[in-house]
C-alpha cells in the first residue's frame, strides 16, 4: 500500500532516459552533498505555503505500468502532521499518530500495526505529501524549466530503496505539486496526478478506523 500511493508514487525510461538528463544532474549524480539552488528555492516556496495549511486534502489519480500492463486507479488523502487517511480504491490506511489501520476491500481484512514514523517508508502517505522536504533523503536538481511548470528529479541516498529517482511537476505559479513520478528498480513507474490540493479541517476521529461499519471484517493485529 505505501509504494501503491507513490507517487510517491509507469512508462519505463531506461538507461537512454538517464543519460539524457541535464548537465547540472549529471554532476549532481556525483555529488551526493550538493543539491540544485534553483530546485532548492521552488521546494522552499511550496514548503512555505503548505506548512500554513494545518492539514491537507487531495484527491488524486495513479497510473502503474510495468511495461507489460497499466492500471489506473483514483484515491483521496487527509493529512495533519502525523494523522491521515487514504482511500485509494477503496482500500484505504487510517493513521492516528500512534496506531496505523490497513484494510483491504478484496478480502474485507484489517491490518492493525503501531505506527513507527522513524521506521516510515519514503513512500507513504505523509512524506510523499512533504517531497518539499527531501534535503536529508535526496539530492536533486530542476530537469526542465518551462516558464512556471518545471521538473525537479530526486536520488535517494539510500542505495537500498526500491526506487532509484522521483520527478515532481511543480507549478511554481500557485505553488502546487502537479504530478509525481516514482521510477522503481523492478522497471514500474508510478504516476500520481494531483487533481486537486487545498487546506482541510478533519476531526480526530477521520483518522481512525471504525471497523463497526465492515460487517464480518477478519482482523489481524499485529502490534
Amino acid at each position: 500500500m505505501k509504494l501503491l500511493f507513490a507517487f510517491c508514487l509507469m512508462m519505463t525510461f531506461g538507461l537512454n532516459q538517464l543519460n539524457a538528463q541535464t548537465p547540472f544532474f549529471k554532476k549532481a549524480l556525483a555529488n551526493v552533498e550538493k543539491s540544485d539552488p534553483a530546485a532548492k528555492k521552488v521546494l522552499e516556496k511550496l514548503k512555505k505555503k503548505y506548512t500554513q495549511y494545518k492539514a491537507i486534502y487531495a484527491e488524486y489519480e495513479l497510473l502503474i505500468d510495468n511495461r507489460e500492463t497499466q492500471e489506473r486507479q483514483k484515491g483521496q488523502i487527509t493529512q495533519a502532521g502525523d494523522k491521515f487517511h487514504v482511500n485509494n480504491n477503496g482500500n484505504e490506511i487510517y493513521c492516528d499518530g500512534e496506531t496505523l489501520w490497513m484494510y483491504m476491500k478484496n478480502n474485507n481484512e484489517l491490518q492493525i500495526n503501531d505506527y513507527e514514523p522513524e521506521d516510515e517508508d519514503m513512500m507513504s502517505p505523509s512524506k510523499i505529501m512533504k517531497i518539499y522536504e527531501a534535503e536529508d533523503e535526496f539530492f536533486y536538481a530542476m530537469t526542465q524549466d518551462r516558464g512556471d511548470i518545471c521538473e525537479i528529479e530526486f536520488k535517494p541516498h539510500d542505495k537500498e530503496a526500491d526506487f532509484f529517482k522521483i520527478r515532481a511537476t511543480i507549478d511554481r505559479a500557485k505553488p502546487m505539486v502537479n504530478e509525481i513520478k516514482v521510477f522503481a528498480k523492478d522497471g514500474t513507474i508510478y504516476t500520481l496526478d494531483i487533481k486537486v490540493l487545498k487546506a482541510a479541517q478533519p476531526q480526530d476521529k477521520d483518522f481512525i478506523f471504525d471497523k463497526s461499519k465492515y460487517p464480518g471484517i477478519r482482523e489481524v493485529d499485529m502490534r
